[in-house]
This record gives structure tokens, C-alpha cells and sequence, in this order.
């Protein structure tokens, strides 16, 4: 018997909610995957994975090899590069990020809140041979893990407790060992013209680079990266200087 995949038990298409479900087994680590593959991630029997793909393939959004593994097809291709194409945010902040990668040399992040999920719309890597092993473009992970950009994202949507409280005070968020264990980061909030959390912006990196001084010397940079681009979006960057360490 079919699992049911977590999804709602009322509304929606539940044939297409399948084979959405199908597409978002794919990743990075996982760019190909057997009938088998598909079938224990999703829940699904094999039959019925097979009719969905056979579908999907039809329209492009799956492809099946010689080897008779599935890859994503280029349908999802093009619907990502439209996608990207519709966020001209990603266009005002890239160029920012760059600038604060070129004066710190950590990675940086651009990620925004999609459900429960954070997703990472951006990224410009470090330079250095040690460096963070965190988030890639594209990549999507669930909210509640953890992490600077994730408590960020969760604080400025308006989620509720003392931590949140603080945090919406302080505007800065970091962490250590969160999401990965030898990483570091540091996160702030984007907000756009009507005051509204846009994504949030994140410096990573390894641990041991990440002391107290290194930290406090990363946050002003950060900020005034921030109050770069929230100004550019027509927002209001007085939370900015606000936060700002001696």
C-alpha cells in the first residue's frame, strides 16, 4: 500500500502532490535514482512510481538513462531559470554579497522562507581552502533545524517566545554547530519598502576562525551589507545602526 507522503488528508490533487514528490527526491547527493530509490523515499509502490515517471517523463521533468536510473529533466531546467529570472532580488543582492565575500573572505548566503522551509536562493563561496560545507543554491532544508539564517527567517515572520523576542531586538542572529558541526555563522534579516522580512543574508564558515573578536568584527560588516541592501529596496535601515557593536 502506498504511503501517504505526510501530505494533507483533504484538498489538492493527490496524484500531483505525488509526483512532486517524486521531483523533490532529487539533490545534489542524488542526482540519479533507481525505481527502488524512488519508491522507499516517497512511499510509493513501484508500479505506481513507474506510471508517475512515465508521465513526468513525458512532459520533461524526468528523464530515464540507459542505465535505467531517473535524472531530473530539462523541463525542470527551464522552470528554474524562470524562476530565477522572476526574482530580481537575487540581482540587487548578488553584487552585495560579492563586495562582503571580497572583504572577509567567509561564504555568504542569501535565503528566504518558503512554508517551513528555508531555501537558498544565493550563495557566493570563500576563497580559503577551509571553508564552511553549508547550503548551495537551490539547496532547501526544513526550518526548525537550526541555524543563524533559519532563526533569523523564524524570528522576523513573527514566531512567538523569549529567544524571537530578543532576537527582533538585537537584529543579528549566530551559531555554531547547527546545521553542520564544524561550522559558524553569523545571519541578518532583509527587509523590504513596507517593512516586511525579505530573506536574510548569512557569513559562514569553520569554528575555529569563528572566535569572539572575529564574530564581532563580522556582524558590523554584515550589518552595513544589510543596510546596503534593505536601502536599496526602499526599507527602513535605522534597525541597522541600531545594532551595531563598538
Amino acid at each position: 500500500m502506498d504511503g501517504d507522503l505526510g501530505l494533507p488528508k483533504k484538498g489538492g490533487v493527490i496524484a500531483l502532490e505525488r509526483g512532486l514528490a517524486i521531483l523533490m527526491s532529487f539533490n545534489f547527493a542524488k542526482d540519479a535514482l533507481r525505481l527502488t530509490d524512488l519508491a522507499k523515499i516517497t512511499g510509493l509502490n513501484k508500479s505506481t512510481v513507474l506510471r508517475l515517471c512515465t508521465s513526468l517523463e513525458r512532459q520533461g521533468f524526468v528523464k530515464r538513462r540507459e542505465d535505467g536510473r531517473f535524472q531530473l529533466g530539462s523541463a525542470v531546467f527551464m522552470l528554474g531559470e524562470i524562476y530565477k529570472h522572476s526574482l530580481h532580488i537575487v540581482e540587487l543582492v548578488a553584487p552585495v554579497m560579492r563586495n562582503l565575500v571580497d572583504k572577509v573572505n567567509e561564504s555568504a548566503t542569501f535565503t528566504v522562507l518558503e512554508g517551513d522551509s528555508v531555501v537558498c536562493l544565493h550563495k557566493v563561496e570563500s576563497s580559503q581552502a577551509i571553508r564552511d560545507a553549508g547550503s548551495l543554491a537551490g539547496d532547501r532544508y526544513d526550518l526548525n533545524r537550526g541555524g543563524a539564517s533559519s532563526t533569523v527567517l523564524r524570528a522576523f515572520s513573527g514566531e512567538t517566545g523569549a529567544p524571537f523576542d530578543e532576537l527582533r531586538k538585537n537584529i543579528l542572529a549566530e551559531s555554531h554547530g547547527a546545521l553542520f558541526p564544524d561550522a559558524a555563522a553569523v545571519a541578518c534579516p532583509i527587509f523590504g519598502m513596507d517593512g516586511a522580512m525579505v530573506g536574510a543574508i548569512q557569513l559562514s564558515g569553520p569554528q575555529s576562525r569563528f572566535t569572539p573578536d572575529y564574530v564581532k568584527n563580522i556582524k558590523n560588516i554584515i550589518l552595513e551589507a544589510a543596510t546596503e541592501i534593505t536601502r536599496t529596496l526602499g526599507g527602513n535601515t535605522v534597525v541597522y545602526a541600531e545594532a551595531k557593536t563598538d
